[in-house]
């Protein structure tokens, strides 16, 4: 189990909410892909996760396998841009520009 201390917004600074993560219920899954969308009322955002990879029958075709489906907050979302945001940057620090072209990436290798 993991602890985490948010601040709440709209709370005074000096307080302070405990928030107990369980991780019991958790299933871990591997991805190299995520499509995002906004549902049809623009409440909530939409993250499909899964695995893209190359068709074995046509070579001019990739299969995308969606295992995840999250919908989320536009505030979590938003949240998780941030974080995710602020990791890719620690990561290129550390070891250098991600490329996202995948024929560059495979120049590169």
């Amino acid at each position: 189990m993991t602890e985490i201390n948010p601040t709440p917004a709209a709370a005074p600074a000096q307080q302070q909410v405990q928030v107990q993560v369980r991780e019991d219920k958790m299933h871990t899954v591997y991805s190299n892909v995520a499509a995002v969308r906004v549902s049809p009322n623009a409440e909530e955002v939409i993250v499909d996760i899964g695995v893209i990879m190359q068709d074995p029958a046509r070579n001019d075709q990739m299969i995308m396998d969606l295992s995840s489906r999250v919908y989320m907050s536009p505030f979590a979302a938003k949240k998780l841009a941030l974080h995710l945001s602020q990791v890719v940057q620690r990561l290129e620090q550390q070891f250098g520009t991600i490329e996202l072209d995948p024929r560059r990436r495979l120049k590169q290798a």
